[in-house]
């Protein structure tokens, strides 16, 4: 916190393909470097290689090194098997991060706890409150196993600052800013008004509407279900018959503009396992199956307007 990186050695990074753009990102701002991350994947979609972190750890002999686990990848919400990363990290010395923007809520409900099995295990976890906790942008949460390095790192040293302690911390020295909005309060009234019992049921009625819109589109003609909804994201492309395989991608991209022109239904489009896609994630409370089931007609319905036109 003193001295900064100056002279210091490259930091080992090691990830997943599951890896968020934005962890790259903090990994720039810090001065780390996104580069320097190693990316150990075993398949296409970019599931972690247990064998190959464990062969990249030990290759560095016990010095410092992060490893970043995520919980609810964004394109299909997949899950790294964080328990398993966090004995490899440990056993290693290295620091185990977890980035559960939305995945971390996956542990309010038993049904979908086993997901994010291991996370308290972590050294460091953070999660997004505008999303699942349906609080307005920005709010975000970090939480660090051991509080004393927040408050070495965010502290302020001036005789015009009073003086704090990791034991009594003050909450104007655990994160970068201190002039700031208080986006807490936002947080403790909706967690007053529903609570705990209160998200569990609205996690679980999400991943029952993923599921339902899973379910449509397995038996469609003319979608393709990408991966299997693990929690409240749905990762599908459009694939009528008589396309060429070559052309799917170049469709797919036109069709995902045409969705956010129309407006609708509203999701994004991505690539998953090299292929262009869209990813549906469930996670507005005013959601209702009505939503889910207009999916596939508005969709079908701008393809099919886009094949007329070609």
């Amino acid at each position: 916190a003193a001295r900064g990186m100056s002279r210091l050695p490259v930091v080992p990074v090691i990830s997943s393909g599951y890896i968020h753009a934005s962890a790259e990102k903090a990994l720039s701002m810090l001065g780390i470097g996104h580069e320097v991350v190693r990316v150990l994947s075993s398949d296409a979609v970019g599931r972690i290689d247990l064998s190959a972190l464990e062969a990249a750890l030990v290759a560095l002999k016990g010095e410092p090194a992060i490893v970043i686990a995520t919980a609810g990848e964004v394109n299909a919400g997949g899950f790294d098997p964080i328990a398993a990363m966090v004995e490899l990290a440990h056993r290693h010395h290295a620091w185990l991060h977890v980035d559960g923007a939305f995945g971390l809520f996956a542990r309010v409900s038993p049904a979908t706890a086993d997901l994010a099995a291991g996370v308290e295990l972590a050294d460091s976890v953070i999660a997004d409150g505008h999303k699942w906790l349906n609080v307005p942008y920005d709010c975000g949460f970090a939480f660090c196993r051991d509080a004393r390095l927040l408050n070495a790192v965010f502290g302020m040293n001036a005789p015009y600052f009073p003086p704090t302690e990791a034991e009594h911390p003050d909450f104007l020295y655990l994160a970068p800013e201190m002039s700031r909005r208080a986006r807490s309060l936002a947080v403790w009234a909706t967690l007053a008004a529903y609570g705990r019992n209160g998200y569990r049921a609205m996690v679980e009625r999400h991943v029952a509407l993923a599921k339902r819109l899973a379910g449509q589109l397995r038996t469609s003609s003319d979608f393709e279900l990408l991966a299997e909804p693990r929690l409240n994201v749905v990762c599908f492309r459009y694939r009528p018959e008589g396309v060429p395989q070559d052309e799917l991608d170049q469709l797919n991209r036109r069709l995902g503009q045409a969705i956010i022109a129309d407006g609708t239904v509203y999701f994004g489009t991505t690539v998953y396992a090299g292929k262009v896609a869209f990813r549906p994630a469930i996670a507005n409370w005013r959601t209702t199956e009505r939503d889910v089931d207009l999916i596939l007609g508005v969709v079908r319905r701008l393809a099919e307007g886009l094949r007329s036109q070609a």
